[in-house]
């Protein structure tokens, strides 16, 4: 079993836009299955039919981080500390890329639990990325965007902003609030000021004052299991 992510090709703009956009495609695609990571959903290939492009994607068996809050409610803390650990992992060994592959769409809505209880990123918006690239519209939940990728310059610290938006909602339920930085405890009082204090300079929304690097936030989040 397969997934088949579906867009429709912009042949309305002409031959020109339409060919950058396959070759767009193309890149993204390549690009994509050179990545090989265990809590990364496999990228197997892509295909033209009929004026629309298929990225073909492995089929994960699990459900949404997104659908388990709303099913059970929030994580507790030690739970989403070691996500959050894990999707520091996946975002290093992406970073780290020759060029780094920004996910630009970190939310928990793109983070599976597998019936084995491992999480997997999915969802790295190839499509919504191509037709960014053209429209020059920002894509995303607004929540979990850092000022930068509103103005169309996302950097890899951009995903951990929105690492740090998406463990605030795993804590709370909540949305985050949008260009803020998140501070959970004022929605759950029993969570501890030091991951309070964390999630807060992930989610800064000046780089200056954001964590600079995947394993820079990871260490942080590692002293917390230690308190």
């Amino acid at each position: 079993e397969v997934v088949l992510k579906e867009y429709i090709l912009p042949v309305h703009k002409g031959t020109a836009i339409m060919e950058q956009t396959l070759d767009k495609l193309r890149k993204e695609t390549e690009l994509l299955q050179r990545l090989d990571h265990p809590s990364i959903v496999k990228c197997l290939g892509y295909f033209v039919e009929d004026y629309r492009g298929y990225v073909i994607l492995e089929y994960v068996d699990g459900e949404s981080l997104k659908e388990i809050v709303a099913a059970e409610g929030p994580f507790t803390e030690g739970q989403v500390i070691a996500i959050g650990i894990n999707c520091c992992d996946i975002l290093d060994y992406l970073h780290s890329r020759d060029p780094p592959v920004i996910h630009r769409d970190i939310t928990p809505d793109n983070i599976l639990r597998q019936l084995s209880g491992e999480i997997k990123l999915v969802d790295f918006n190839v499509a919504h990325q191509l037709e960014s690239s053209a429209t020059a519209t920002v894509v995303g939940k607004h929540c979990y965007l850092p000022p930068e990728q509103f103005r169309g310059k996302p950097v890899p610290a951009s995903d951990l902003y929105a690492l740090g938006g998406t463990m605030h909602f795993l804590l709370t339920g909540c949305e985050p609030e949008p260009i803020t930085a998140c501070h959970p405890r004022t929605k759950r009082s029993a969570l501890s000021s030091a991951v309070d204090e964390v999630i807060a300079r992930a989610t800064c929304p000046k780089l200056g004052g954001r964590y600079a690097s995947a394993d820079e936030f990871r260490s942080d989040l590692r002293l917390l299991t230690t308190q």
